[in-house]
């Protein structure tokens, strides 16, 4: 019995411990995130359009969106496109495939810097950014991110050379 109380003890001792902690903490800042849109089905812009909706709903996310003209899902969304200077560079980019209007995608990427580089609050984002892609496009594409697939990681290598991702 003594054992259990003195655990419990150590138990309470420790979550006060990191609660203090916690607030001593700054607030984090929101989590940059540019969702670029191939899509051109009226279907596909309104589930873009809920997909922006409710990520900045959530409150960690500060969202841009661009819209590409593509001729494949494959094509760069944002060749030729240089971001701002004054213009904070991403977090996350999140690429909605022109395939997903016809079914030949079934992918939207999202993407980062490897999960091993990333701040607490940007993984947390990717968690949170998935499970949003994954309801809003349930049953037509799932959220794919650099531990899932080449295609964000080469992604990531481009946008972060020009200047558009950490």
């Amino acid at each position: 019995m003594r054992k259990r109380a003195k655990a419990v003890g150590w138990v309470c001792l420790l979550m006060a411990a990191t609660t203090l902690l916690a607030s001593a903490q700054p607030a984090p800042e929101a989590v940059r995130v540019l969702v670029v849109d191939e899509t051109k089905t009226f279907t596909s812009t309104m589930r873009v359009a809920g997909l922006v909706g409710a990520l900045r709903t959530v409150g960690m996310f500060e969202v841009g969106v661009a819209l590409a003209d593509v001729t494949t899902s494959y094509d760069d969304p944002l060749a030729g496109r240089m971001p701002a200077e004054d213009e904070e560079v991403y977090d996350l980019i999140v690429v909605l495939p022109r395939g997903l209007d016809n079914g030949s995608i079934d992918q939207i990427w999202v993407v980062s810097a490897g999960f091993d580089a990333l701040a607490p609050i940007v993984a947390a984002g990717v968690d949170m950014l998935s499970v949003l892609v994954d309801q809003v496009f349930a049953e037509i594409a799932e959220a794919i991110d650099v531990t899932e697939d080449l295609w964000p990681c080469l992604l990531w290598a481009v946008y972060e050379s020009k200047g558009w991702i950490r």
